[in-house]
């Protein structure tokens, strides 16, 4: 069964995995830049695609830190893949590094990353929390949140909960990603757990057990820019 299906209509991405399984399978890569125009980078990569069909990218999307961010213009570039092999094989296709002028007027390159998901994950990008951190289990983890995501829907919210592992990363950490389609849905989310709501329990002690450090906490906002024809 392929874990990460690509819905036609609705233009949704699912790496979707079963509580019996130890992780779900599919990857991401981010290209992490320092952006001189964010809205002129975004556009000429809507428009000029090729990176994209040259790596075998499923979906490809931005983010852009809107706050708690270390630079101006800071963002990144993301794909996904059905593996880590196909993840992987980016570097040898592509080098983001070296790449046309054009580029280099838009952007200054960072560094890249792959990423695991280490729980289902709807990929249905919108504004996004994320919280780097560092675990003493990541995969336990990471099961604490498929609880606490299945708390907050059944609130009636529409959140969307990923655990990521960095490969290759350099100095990064597992990140959290808590996402929703506008910044009211998460910060009402955020009343109701300072108000006392009961979910706010399982992320306390998922937290209190697993979390020795947050290294950093950004605020995004992401939307996909390329799908695979």
């Amino acid at each position: 069964m392929k874990i990460i299906k690509l819905f036609y209509l609705s233009s949704i991405f699912f790496v979707t995995s079963s509580l019996y399984a130890s992780v779900p399978e599919g990857a991401f890569t981010s290209f992490h830049v320092k952006a001189k125009n964010v809205d002129a980078y975004i556009n000429y990569m809507k428009e000029n695609t090729e990176a994209f069909e040259m790596i075998g990218s499923d979906i490809a999307g931005v983010c852009i830190v809107k706050t708690g961010n270390e630079y101006p213009g800071e963002m990144f570039v993301w794909n996904a893949f059905p593996s880590v092999e196909k993840a992987f094989q980016t570097s040898e296709l592509y080098d983001p590094m070296n790449t046309s002028e054009e580029f280099n007027k838009l952007r200054v390159p960072l560094y890249s990353v792959t990423w695991k998901p280490l729980k289902e994950f709807e990929l249905n990008p919108g504004y996004e929390r994320l919280w780097r951190i560092k675990t003493t289990d990541s995969r336990a983890f990471a099961k604490e949140m498929i609880r606490l995501e299945e708390e907050v829907q059944n609130a009636g919210h529409d959140m969307r909960f990923g655990v990521f592992e960095p490969m290759g990363g350099g100095t990064e950490v597992v990140h959290l990603r808590v996402v929703t389609n506008t910044a009211a849905e998460n910060g009402k989310v955020v009343d109701e757990y300072y108000a006392g709501a009961s979910y706010g329990k399982i992320w306390d002690k998922a937290f209190a057990k697993y979390v020795t450090e947050v290294v950093r906490e950004t605020t995004e906002v992401c939307k996909i820019i390329y799908t695979k024809s």
